[in-house]
């Protein structure tokens, strides 16, 4: 499978913001995000080959209980992808996606293996602002039915905030973040904080790995 990098560090995002957690970060996305923050793991040579046995055998012997896999984009590997999530033992993975793929046939096909990790998925919603605003509406269903994973969207303008508003709605019962593009700093974290006391089912979420300065 091709790779950009695999690495320890704090979670940044999400339900287990904070937790130490080791990174398997896939190589290639089919969007290519304005607001995209690893554009090195997108194209080009920045990558290596590995097989997922080899992988997994690493973070088998870590210490770390949550693992991350992230991208690029995860699910444009997905056979590799596969391999390497039945073959990890006693994790708490979550999958950082950008939405576009639908997550359940993954989910099944990982659920009938024999394995005693835990599977997530981290799924974004691109907002206009992206360039890329794809998603694929059945992750909906899924997420609400499963408990396996939540939403984020990620806003850098009022026309993020008028999108975000009208999808609420549909996203009753899905755990719900949203999170201010970091670069357009403190002003835009206020407008972005307003927002968010005018609605429910939806929490405030700063990039914590940006705060602190870490991958």
């Amino acid at each position: 499978m091709k790779l950009h990098s695999v690495f320890t560090s704090l979670q940044g995002e999400g339900r287990f913001q904070g937790y130490p957690s080791d990174f398997i970060r896939f190589f290639g996305c089919n969007l290519n995000c304005s607001y995209c923050d690893t554009k090195q793991a997108l194209s080009g040579d920045s990558f290596y080959l590995e097989t997922p046995g080899s992988v997994a055998e690493k973070l088998n012997r870590s210490d770390i209980f949550d693992i991350c896999v992230t991208g690029g984009e995860p699910f444009c590997q997905p056979d590799e992808l596969l391999e390497l999530l039945k073959l990890l033992r006693g994790k708490r993975i979550s999958v950082e996606t950008n939405g576009s793929f639908e997550l359940e046939p993954l989910y099944r096909r990982f659920s009938e293996a024999e394995t005693d990790s835990a599977l997530y998925f981290s799924t974004d919603w691109k907002t206009p602002s992206s360039g890329n605003p794809l998603f694929d509406e059945r992750n909906i269903g899924f997420l609400k039915k499963s408990g396996a994973g939540w939403i984020k969207f990620v806003a850098g303008n009022t026309e993020d905030l008028d999108f975000i508003d009208e999808k609420l709605p549909l996203l009753d019962g899905v755990e719900t973040y949203l999170s201010p593009v970091f670069e357009n700093g403190g002003e835009w974290f206020a407008a972005v904080e307003k927002f968010i006391k005018g609605r429910r089912n939806i929490r405030l979420q700063l990039q914590l790995h940006k705060i602190l300065g870490i991958e």
